[in-house]
């Protein structure tokens, strides 16, 4: 027979994680990026192979400004599971602040094709392309940001940009 205690702790230790792994994302979700960077990366040291920890912590800091920093983060996330729309969002993210522009697009279309319904997705992968040149991949992309978060901060300015072009 299992000891009983032994079965308990297992049990309750993904429960735990998972709270842990909440309260970061929750942090991140309010905005709280570099708060919830140190949050999950607590949470990577103790499970290391959590994709959705991984995912977060890299998002998290490249918020908080630590582009470089979010990058071994999210390329763990994304070799765990290629089609994981959000790590890859948040690599081109992570290449768009270190200016490597030719390296974040395919991130982002990937991000983009994964998710379509993604505003921020659309939107970093039309300002990719405006500022690589390619206006005339820039404004579809740019459109749909606006039709998905037409009340994002950034659509006001979005929608003047549309309007000039």
């Amino acid at each position: 027979m299992k000891n009983p205690t032994i079965v308990l702790c297992a049990l309750l230790l993904p429960v735990g994680l998972l709270a842990q792994e909440s309260k970061g994302i929750a942090l991140y979700k309010e905005g709280k990026f570099a708060e919830a960077a140190s949050v999950l990366k607590t949470d990577v040291e103790r499970a290391p192979e959590s994709e959705l920890a991984l995912t977060y912590l890299g998002l998290a800091r490249v918020r908080a400004g630590d582009a470089a920093g979010a990058r071994e983060p999210l390329a763990k996330a994304i070799a765990q599971d290629e089609n994981n729309a959000e790590a890859r969002f948040g690599m081109g993210l992570v290449l768009m602040k270190l200016e490597k522009l030719d390296e974040a697009i395919p991130y982002l279309k990937k991000a983009v094709k994964l998710a379509p319904e993604h505003a921020y997705a659309h939107y970093y992968l039309g300002m990719a392309y405006n500022k690589a040149g390619k206006k005339d991949l820039a404004v579809p992309q740019l459109r749909r940001f606006v039709e998905l978060a037409p009340d994002a901060p950034e659509a006001p300015a979005m929608r003047s940009f549309l309007e000039r072009i």
